[in-house]
């Protein structure tokens, strides 16, 4: 078999960059876990963000509607997973096409299932005061934290100044900490240099899950805030060698379906297997890629049905997964258990 679609070549060796001190108003890097590894803290409400959190996938019938019932039969089965916690209403649960009685619902059956793991949830809409009503909706429903979606409607308007403005509002009228979310895949808006730095001194804001692939955008913002802020990768091929530069957690869609590899790779570098963790990566790229960069959100809700859960339905006007995609997935899901046999 030649080499895999989308393979990141891996390093040897990464460095993580150095990350600032904190400021005045932060609290220093948090204490070591009882695996050895550091932990940002910030205030006291903070869950520390490690591991792998999947962005669920949302399960709709075949007419449309929600299948709720699905939803909390996906979550009895991942909580026998590796998993640390659970995204609800991410760009792969299409938060974009459901409404807001839907997205309560999903959220109350979350938390609900969840036991102690995180729940974070996607609240960020266009509209800075929609943002912080959801927010407090979905913190009175005993969510861990908001995941914050830059807005983008308004593209060219989107500047530093309006971006900084929308989160500050919204950490400001919060009652759980929030979560800066750059997703330029979807949104079109380039996450600014510094922005992060700069939210970073606010108490509510605590981390920013990056979902790009690049590396050097990670890293810079690894180098520009203190270490009690926690960094997460969104990107499943590049998961490893974010690790190795510093990032805290994986928030992976290909985790929808495929948790056991993906928790792999991450226990794995965290005891310092670091020769297993790139052959765990390099056997959770292809698949990583299928169900995101290649057949996107029908392809990975295929993953999930045949990974034994419930994927469903995608909601118009996504389309179907073609057929022949299928097998290819299933191929690829395959490949992905046999790694992890070996």
């Amino acid at each position: 078999m030649g080499r895999a679609r989308g393979l990141v070549r891996l390093p040897r060796r990464l460095h993580a960059p150095r990350r600032q001190a904190d400021g005045p108003r932060g609290r220093g890097a948090g204490p070591q876990d009882a695996r050895g590894l550091t932990c940002p803290s910030g205030p006291a409400d903070v869950r520390p963000l490690r591991g792998i959190l999947p962005p669920v996938v949302t399960p709709f019938q075949a007419d449309g509607a929600l299948d709720l019932a699905a939803f909390e039969s996906n979550l009895e089965a991942w909580a026998r997973e590796d998993l640390e916690g659970y995204v609800v209403l991410g760009s792969n649960g299409e938060a974009a096409s459901l409404e807001e009685d839907e997205k309560l619902a999903l959220v109350r059956a979350a938390r609900a299932r969840a036991g102690g793991r995180t729940v974070l949830v996607g609240t960020g809409l266009d509209s800075t005061r929609a943002t912080i009503a959801l927010t407090r909706r979905v913190a009175d429903l005993g969510a861990d934290g908001a995941l914050v979606l830059t807005p983008h409607y308004y593209k060219p308007q989107m500047t530093a100044d309006a971006l900084r403005r929308h989160y500050t509002a919204v950490a400001d009228a919060s009652p759980i900490p929030v979560y800066l979310y750059s997703m330029t895949l979807f949104t079109g808006v380039p996450w600014p240099p510094g922005l992060a730095a700069d939210l970073a001194s606010h108490p509510r804001i605590v981390g920013i899950k990056e979902s790009s692939s690049d590396l050097g955008l990670l890293g810079r913002i690894l180098s520009s805030v203190p270490a009690r802020f926690q960094v997460a990768c969104g990107s499943a091929p590049v998961f490893y060698p974010s690790l190795c530069i510093g990032a805290c957690a994986g928030v992976l869609a290909v985790a929808n379906c495929a948790p056991a590899l993906a928790a792999a790779v991450y226990r794995a570098f965290e005891k310092g297997g670091h020769a297993r963790a790139r052959r765990l990566q390099e056997a959770l790229t292809p698949l990583a890629v299928a169900v995101t960069t290649t057949y996107g959100i029908a392809g990975l809700k295929a993953a999930v049905d045949l990974a034994g859960l419930r994927g469903g339905h995608v909601r118009a006007p996504l389309l179907p997964l073609p057929a022949a995609a299928r097998d290819d997935i299933a191929s690829l899901l395959s490949a992905a258990r046999q790694a992890m046999a070996a």
